[in-house]
């Protein structure tokens, strides 16, 4: 429920603030006095289009700020427009996207203008219309048949996908075969190469090698070999071990000593002894080499990578060999989610079908309500042959304003008075389902007058038992119904255009209704004639709702 709202430099309007009742709010005022400015900053700040040629010439910047409540809990949305283009939204003091402060605001506030009036001409619109009665009787089926479209259109995805990429991949099947056998036959091993090239290096240096590693084994075993010497030294000194404990550590780091050189001797004998390498053994590691560098140049990888590019095309082959029984898989998994999204559509269609006939009943007797004798009203509902996240229904709305005339659809009705009421009807009946407390109604009044505009305030006084109503007319027939009424007017000073809003009492009130039944609010004629009109209206016991109702 709407309860401040607060406007500065919007258009016309420098600064304007006004407290909504809970119940019928009308909003009055001359052509161009300012009631679609109003309508628009408030449209503004619940989320619709920034347009910044309606900041206020000679500032930098718009701001529409919204109190309100749901139950007991506060709620400020607010909407700041500025000259560079950009605009600020926020809710309850934190900065939001304008999509979650449009989501947030379309369970919070229901705003009915002319376009609405447009959207119901429109067949498209009518299976939403339809849906949104009884809304939680299929809400849950719509979510799960939505779910089932986007499954089956995923796996369609697939299948086309698979069907477009088929005849390419069969062309690259005979080249992804030579790659794959040219390198299958490499046989790499990762880090072949390094250490191809550590072998290679050996062998090219294998007589310098030799002749270190033979020189160092002489010397160790020659005689007077080293090994012989400290051989003789080891076992002097563990003669002695016994004597201290210093004497015996230092015969055993000894020990050491020499066991280690007599290992490195060891190592150099049989190295000495590994060192001989043919020209043919050279040759043959080199051509190794040769091979894996050809190959690493040719696709630019290192081994790792040549192996890994191996995989990727194995897999490429398996899913080639495999495109057949692929195919066969995702067709039958089409038919399969189909049967499923099918199924789940005429569950839809069934709970569809049951609103819209209790659907129909409501309208049938709201419209006869709204001054349309004898109508008839039908939702006529039809099988298409595709299936949307929608279901497979088409839904269209079929009406007779006056006797002896046949069932024709919606768009075919040339009046918008009717229109304005038809569309008030849907409304009154499905905004008593939903959880919206707040409708606006701008140009609800459209194309009607006399005795019907008395039944639309009456019908708007119904609505507002319910929730709370803000109503821009200027028809004093739906203005007499209005349990806070307010004068939106346009004043000029200092040569410019000021909007101003006042909430009227009792007396403002009749002085309102004068002007709008004779131009004349002072006409002593036309206030008597107001006050018949005031007291012609019939009253509704008290609803005014409180904080937290």
């Amino acid at each position: 429920m709407l309860d401040r709202i607060e406007i500065t430099n919007f258009a016309t309007i420098e600064h304007m603030a006004f407290d909504l009742g809970s119940s019928l709010n009308i909003i009055t005022g001359e052509t161009g006095s300012g009631k679609s400015v109003l309508v628009q900053a408030i449209s503004t700040a619940l989320g619709d289009r920034a347009d910044i040629s309606m900041i206020r010439n000679g500032t930098d910047k718009a701001l529409i700020q919204i109190v309100g409540h749901i139950g007991e809990e506060d709620v400020i949305i607010s909407r700041e427009l500025l000259r560079s283009g950009k605009s600020v939204a926020k809710l309850n003091g934190e900065i939001v996207s304008l999509a979650k402060l449009r989501e947030f605001c379309s369970e919070f506030v229901d705003i009915h203008g002319q376009y609405d009036n447009q959207q119901i001409l429109d067949p498209e619109n009518h299976i939403l219309i339809t849906d949104s009665y009884n809304h939680g009787s299929i809400e849950l089926e719509l979510a799960k048949l939505s779910d089932l479209y986007k499954r089956y259109h995923e796996v369609k995805r697939e299948y086309d996908q698979l069907l477009r990429s088929e005849s390419e991949s069969r062309r690259q099947q005979d080249f992804y075969q030579f790659e794959f056998d040219y390198i299958d036959n490499l046989d790499l091993q990762p880090g072949e190469d390094d250490e191809l090239r550590e072998q290679l290096d050996l062998m090219r240096n294998s007589e310098r090698i030799y002749e270190a590693v033979a020189g160092s084994y002489s010397k160790l075993t020659d005689d007077p070999s080293i090994l012989s010497v400290l051989g003789s030294c080891m076992n002097q000194l563990q003669s002695i071990a016994s004597y201290s404990e210093e004497l015996g550590e230092l015969s055993e780091n000894f020990s050491e000593l020499y066991y280690g050189l007599e290992d490195i001797s060891s190592n150099l004998r049989n190295t000495s002894e590994s060192i001989n390498f043919s020209e043919e053994e050279i040759d043959l590691v080199s051509s190794r080499l040769s091979v894996i560098e050809d190959a690493k140049r040719k696709y630019n990888m290192s081994i790792e990578e040549i192996i890994a590019y191996k995989e990727e095309l194995d897999s490429k082959l398996g899913v080639i060999h495999n495109l057949d029984d692929e195919k066969k898989r995702l067709a039958e998994l089409i038919d399969k989610r189909y049967s499923e999204l099918e199924a789940q559509a005429e569950v839809v269609s069934n709970i569809r079908k049951a609103n819209a006939a209790s659907l129909e009943r409501e309208m049938i007797k709201e419209l006869q309500d709204l001054a349309f004798a004898n109508s008839e009203f039908k939702i006529d509902i039809t099988r298409h042959d595709d299936i949307s996240e929608l279901g497979y229904d088409g839904v269209e709305f079929l009406i007779s304003t006056n006797p002896g005339e046949p069932l024709r659809p919606m768009a075919k009705i040339a009046s918008g008075g009717e229109i304005s009421r038809i569309m008030l009807a849907f409304k009154h009946i499905i905004g008593s389902s939903d959880s919206v407390e707040t409708m606006i109604f701008d140009e609800i009044d459209t194309g009607i007058s006399g005795k019907t505009a008395l039944v639309v305030g009456h019908k708007l006084s119904e609505i507002a038992n319910h929730r709370q109503i803000l109503c821009i007319t200027h028809l004093p027939q739906i203005a007499a119904s209005g349990d806070d009424n307010f004068s939106i007017d346009k004043e000029i000073s200092e040569g410019k255009s000021h909007t101003v809003i006042t909430h009227l009492d009792e007396a403002g009130k009749l002085e309102m209704l004068a002007r709008l039944i004779s131009g004349a609010p002072n006409s002593s004629n036309a206030l008597e004639a107001a006050k018949e009109l005031v007291a012609s209206v019939k009253k509704k016991p008290s609803t005014r709702r409180t904080r937290g109702c």
